[in-house]
């Protein structure tokens, strides 16, 4: 697996107000939620970006991949946002939501090797629909490369985007100008690079990082990855056959 650079690369220009300001509200979702001093799924990788020391982190947490009941208000499958990236046909019987970030190498193997498989055989099938929420929790970095993927969103980019951030870890986590670098993607992708710089610029897009954050709080999610699978919770970089063993089920139940 590809490392992740022990430092990350300056904020764009124009965009460090805008992470500060982030930083504090995300920190204090954290507090209001109760979660506060919770975190991704360890063991931390050792080149982990260091982070700045107002940015929020979460306690350390197994990485097992049991499947789990969720409470009680979300037992009907999740309905997604209307801005959620998703794969696969609307009306597929199963649906996955994957709550994730950039910097979490779980999430990133997950990326690479299980979901191509699950993309194959479930979801260009007609079996599953894929949605991808974010969930920032290594602080200001990860909340930068949400960024990124998400305005490459807005020009019908996303996945194209994230696949670049996932393969390419080691071009980004050490570039001195992230801007120049993620434009260069956005240039091979086709975007439209002034808008897209814009968007990043501007910074209105963490509105909706922050809303798929909250909502993650709210059902029950603490670290990265986490599935809700027809609205059952899911911790942990499953392997792909027990992805198919859930999906199975919830097929068999739903015919």
């Amino acid at each position: 697996m590809t490392s992740i650079s022990r430092e990350f690369p300056r904020s764009p220009c124009g965009t460090r107000q805008i992470l500060a300001v982030l930083s504090i509200c995300l920190l204090s979702v954290l507090v209001l939620s109760g979660l506060a001093g919770c975190s991704t799924p360890v063991p931390t990788p050792t080149n982990t970006p260091t982070l700045p020391t107002n940015t929020p982190t979460l306690a350390p947490e197994t990485p097992t991949a049991q499947a789990e009941g969720t409470p009680e208000a979300t037992r009907v499958p999740l309905i997604p946002l209307d801005d959620d990236p998703m794969l696969g046909s609307a009306d597929a019987p199963v649906t996955i939501i994957e709550y994730s970030e950039y910097l979490c190498p779980y999430c990133r193997t997950f990326a690479l090797e299980t979901l191509p498989q699950l993309k194959e055989e479930y979801v260009d099938t007609g079996k599953v629909k894929f949605i991808y929420r974010d969930f920032p929790v290594h602080g200001q970095p990860a909340v930068i490369m949400s960024m990124v993927a998400e305005c490459a969103a807005d020009q019908g980019k996303f996945w194209e985007m994230q696949s670049f951030i996932w393969q390419r870890s080691d071009e980004w986590s050490q570039s001195e100008d992230i801007l120049a670098t993620v434009q260069g993607y956005s240039d091979e992708l086709g975007m439209d690079t002034e808008t897209y710089t814009s968007c990043l610029q501007e910074g209105t897009i963490v509105e909706r990082i922050i809303e798929d954050y909250n909502i993650g709080v709210q059902d029950g999610v603490t670290g990265t990855p986490a599935f809700f699978i027809n609205g059952s919770l899911a911790r942990g970089a499953l392997p792909f056959e027990e992805f198919q063993r859930i999906i199975e089920e919830q097929l068999a139940g739903s015919s």
